[in-house]
């Protein structure tokens, strides 16, 4: 777990008898879309602004609660700073390689800035995002700039309004959530929660990830085999998984999926075959990943504190 600091002033409520969700100092996110192998999605990730340092320009961060470190992209900050900089920013004693064969670092001295919230201790990822040509460093387009990760919230409160596209942080959960929401129990490892599903009366845990987007379930081929419904045609999409090009299988889920008890709307079940993806899952003792397809329709609180997910009756 990468160690983090904070700055939340604000991000509680303006009052404490709260009546109002409009009484939360929240921040926003818009919505990515894309077209991927012929087909349209309008929902392929969550982009959240952000600031970085004191640099005059405007940056997003893909919002992807499936990696447990917050990411700036190597290719992209170095487009803003000599390399004289960008080494006193590296913790050279820090170096690794990430399960998908990049070097990584821990950093000093890069901060993101996300409303009146701030993060640093990101972790640098080499040789990877876009370069940034010097005429357009400063253009009104954002540059896409690195991953705000499940680190940011560790022993935090998250709030997601999908329908506001909005999201807010708190300290503790107050009696506003808490008369509003109804709670799972939930697991957290690295310190990413996995929510139960319960399925054909049987309860599979996956890991909420909000980098998931394009699947309400992502899981393997036996799993998959037994959800769906068989005599449906096969789609199939190659997708980008840090880099790298993945091809998923999917077919519209034939049985009753419950949060709690909590029925969501039936969608697709995914797979894939990849080896990276599937030795993850069997690393983190989970039958995949699920994410915001079940719930763009809801508020959501994500407790890292207590181990609990909710939706907002």
């Amino acid at each position: 777990m990468i160690s983090l600091s904070w700055t939340l002033a604000g991000c509680t409520a303006a009052n404490k008898n709260i009546s109002s969700s409009d009484s939360y100092s929240w921040f926003p996110f818009s919505w990515y879309a894309a077209k991927i192998s012929g087909k349209n999605f309008d929902k392929v990730a969550m982009l959240v602004p952000v600031k970085v340092n004191d640099l005059n320009a405007d940056f997003t961060l893909q919002f992807d609660l499936g990696s447990d470190a917050t990411l700036v992209y190597g290719n992209t900050i170095n487009s803003y700073y000599k390399e004289s900089e960008i080494n006193s920013f590296l913790v050279k004693s820090s170096k690794s390689t990430d399960n998908g064969g990049k070097t990584v670092y821990k950093t000093k001295g890069l901060s993101y800035h996300l409303g009146k919230l701030s993060k640093d201790n990101l972790v640098y990822k080499e040789d990877y995002g876009d370069k940034i040509s010097k005429d357009s460093l400063f253009t009104k387009k954002p540059k896409h700039i690195g991953t705000l990760g499940a680190d940011m919230f560790d022993n935090k409160i998250l709030i997601i309004d999908y329908p506001n596209k909005r999201m807010c942080v708190l300290d503790s959960l107050d009696s506003y959530w808490k008369k509003l929401t109804t709670f799972v129990e939930a697991k957290s490892k690295n310190g990413r929660l996995q929510i139960p599903l319960t399925i054909a009366g049987k309860t599979h845990w996956f890991l909420f990830d909000t980098g998931a987007s394009l699947f309400p379930i992502n899981t393997n081929k036996e799993l998959w085999t037994s959800l769906v419904d068989q005599t449906a045609k096969t789609d199939t999409i190659i997708a980008n998984s840090w880099g790298e090009k993945v091809k998923f299988y999917g077919r519209p889920i034939k049985e009753k999926v419950y949060l709690g008890n909590r029925k969501l709307d039936n969608d697709y079940a995914w797979y894939n075959d990849n080896t990276r993806l599937q030795e993850f899952n069997k690393a983190e003792n989970i039958d995949g990943l699920t994410g915001n397809a079940f719930f763009v329709n809801n508020i959501i609180v994500l407790d890292f504190k207590n181990k609990k997910f909710g939706v907002v009756n």
